[in-house]
């Protein structure tokens, strides 16, 4: 009788980290990704088909430079905005590079398929 193979528990198992975006670096400290659909400008008529967005919100806030007193940002996630045709494209491509991402949906998105 062949010994049967054992599971690995779960304090056992490698972590998990996410991509780097741009990179294929694997990275612990990448914040959670927000998955949402533009609002309609007001000045906008028609019905032209908003994009959808995936952005990591701030993780630092913005601070002043001491030197020349502008406004510094030393996030490198809050410049990353990546627009898609639909929601599950915007899915699909946060959950190939193993980010966690988050959903948000509006009361005009009711017809979208997306999770």
């Amino acid at each position: 009788m062949a010994p049967k193979k054992r599971k690995a528990l779960g304090h056992n198992l490698p972590s998990r980290h996410a991509r780097q975006p741009g990179t294929n670096l694997v990275g612990n400290e990448v914040p959670s990704a927000l998955i949402y659909r533009e609002t309609k400008s007001v000045m906008q008529g028609g019905s032209r088909k908003r994009p959808w967005v995936l952005e990591f919100p701030a993780s630092r806030p913005l601070s002043a430079d001491p030197l020349t007193g502008w406004t510094r940002n030393d996030d490198p996630y809050r410049h990353i905005r990546l627009t898609f045709p639909d929601c599950d494209s915007a899915v699909a491509f946060a959950e190939r590079q193993e980010w966690d991402y988050a959903v948000r949906h509006t009361n005009s998105d009711s017809s979208s398929s997306c999770n």
